[in-house]
């Protein structure tokens, strides 16, 4: 009886889990002023709950929308996007969401798919996304397509030429040979269980760099992307407020022979706004325009309390 057990926590750890979360990129946890409640004001199951030093997503109400992670400016909230890719790569860039119906390539919820992973497919297949019954869909609901809205526009900025078909019209079967069939009877399988049971959260791993914001960097690459750009005005102090509250060390001040340099890393920035919010001299902005590229000197020198 217990090996049964074990047997399907793992499975549940290894199908649509609980997203995980890394306290070090969330802004509840970094940052002094607080404020973020993004996670929470967008979960249609009232599964995330926010503390003064943590998140925590409850285990029963969860239902692996996605909604959070993508929602989540630090990336604080993830679900492992390799297999969505591969799900992509295998369907030339089709994919539908579980409640849909038709063939091909599917997602528990497209609510998961986030905008760097869009646009780096995107280089390389025309997307096609297909939604179910939304507004009575018990994973998701109406709030998946606003926001997947938001998703393509966000992703449509790394990729200016990104073609996306988002429609209701089923996808062809494929063709079904050996693997295809038992796959098919370990997918049916695996829903059905999943519908019967509370997905469990990931086991933790080492923290490590968001697959998304590699995927990011690597759909910009070579394209007239837009982005957030931090810029700063004269009156900067050289303080390590900025550092400390950015999720993702996208500013970093960096001690030099003649004092200090801050730098700002485009690759690393998802344009949350906590430094803008946090600088003491509010002297940090932030707004869309070109993608850098590169790591940029935002300025150097020594301040006077050094």
């Amino acid at each position: 009886m217990r090996f049964l057990e074990g047997a399907l926590k793992v499975f549940l750890k290894l199908t649509d889990p609980t997203p995980r979360f890394t306290a070090r990129r969330c802004l509840v946890v970094r940052n002094a002023v607080g404020g973020c409640d993004r996670c929470a004001t967008i979960c249609p199951k009232q599964a995330v709950e926010i503390s003064e030093e943590t998140v925590r997503i409850d285990d029963v109400r969860c239902t692996s929308c996605g909604l959070c992670t993508t929602a989540c400016p630090g990336l604080a909230l993830e679900y492992p996007l390799a297999p969505l890719r591969e799900a992509l790569e295998r369907g030339g860039g089709a994919l539908r969401c579980a409640q849909a119906p038709g063939g091909g390539e599917e997602v528990r919820c497209l609510g998961q798919l986030t905008p760097g992973l869009l646009a780096e497919v995107g280089r390389r297949h025309p997307l096609r996304l297909v939604y179910g019954e939304c507004a009575r869909c018990p994973i998701g609901g109406a709030k998946v397509l606003e926001h997947l809205e938001e998703v393509l526009a966000a992703a449509r900025q790394l990729q200016p030429g990104l073609q996306v078909s988002l429609s209701q019209e089923p996808l062809p079967p494929a063709g079904v040979g050996r693997r295809e069939f038992f796959g098919a009877l370990l997918g049916g399988s695996k829903r059905a269980l999943l519908d019967l049971m509370p997905e469990l959260p990931l086991p933790e791993l080492a923290e490590e760099e968001p697959l998304e914001l590699r995927l990011r960097r690597a759909a910009a690459r070579g394209s007239p992307a837009q982005g957030p750009r931090v810029t700063l005005e004269p009156g900067c102090t050289l303080c390590p407020v900025c550092t400390n509250v950015c999720p993702t060390g996208a500013i970093e001040r960096v001690e030099e022979p003649e004092g200090f340099a801050l730098r700002w890393d485009p690759g690393l920035c998802t344009g949350c706004g906590a430094c803008v919010t946090s600088c003491p001299p509010q002297v940090l902005n932030l707004a869309e325009g070109p993608w850098p590229g590169e790591v940029e000197i935002l300025v150097r020198g020594r301040p006077e309390w050094f």
